[in-house]
């Protein structure tokens, strides 16, 4: 199997700084979102430090972009991921993200750079636009064999089913 993530934006209307949840969701469906994933965490033994705002992702986005240039993608977006979900960072920082991808071995100059120039913005911009036209609008989105879509959080029994009918398939 191979796996190839390719940036989304889920909130582009998102200010740079972000923006609360409770603005864009409401209180009550906030409160559901946030004991939703609290919730499948705990079930896989996760640590998550969830902030109340949806954050503009398009400074991360590029940053790990700068990264696949470099054969850093990998180390880069698991650093992304866990900075922003046990907390230690903040991904519509700069300063933050620059501090992350130095620790993955990217070089601070250029990445500040890249980030300021929103030197990756088209490439971003294509890839949203491209996933919007198949159908996807949530994150995490998985394709399996070019047919079968799996949007959201979704248990292990949801993607093993999946695989099995590509396995029928074949």
């Amino acid at each position: 199997m191979q796996v190839t993530w390719r940036p989304f934006e889920l909130h582009p209307e998102a200010p740079i700084e972000g923006m609360p949840l409770e603005e864009y969701f409401g209180r009550g469906r906030s409160d559901r979102i946030r004991s939703h994933l609290e919730s499948i965490a705990a079930e896989v033994g996760l640590s998550m430090q969830q902030r109340d705002v949806i954050i503009n992702s398009r400074r991360a986005l590029g940053a790990a972009e700068l990264a696949r240039e470099h054969g850093k993608f990998e180390e880069m977006h698991l650093a992304l991921f866990k900075a922003h979900w046990e907390g230690a960072g903040r991904l519509e920082d700069v300063d933050d993200l620059v501090r992350i991808g130095a620790g993955v071995g990217l070089d601070s100059n250029e990445l500040r750079k890249a980030i300021e120039e929103n030197r990756y913005g088209a490439v971003i911009d294509d890839n949203r636009h491209e996933a919007e036209s198949v159908g996807i609008n949530a994150i995490p989105a998985h394709i399996f064999g070019r047919r079968y879509l799996v949007l959201g959080a979704q248990p292990y029994d949801a993607f093993k089913h999946v695989l099995e009918r590509l396995a029928e398939d074949r």
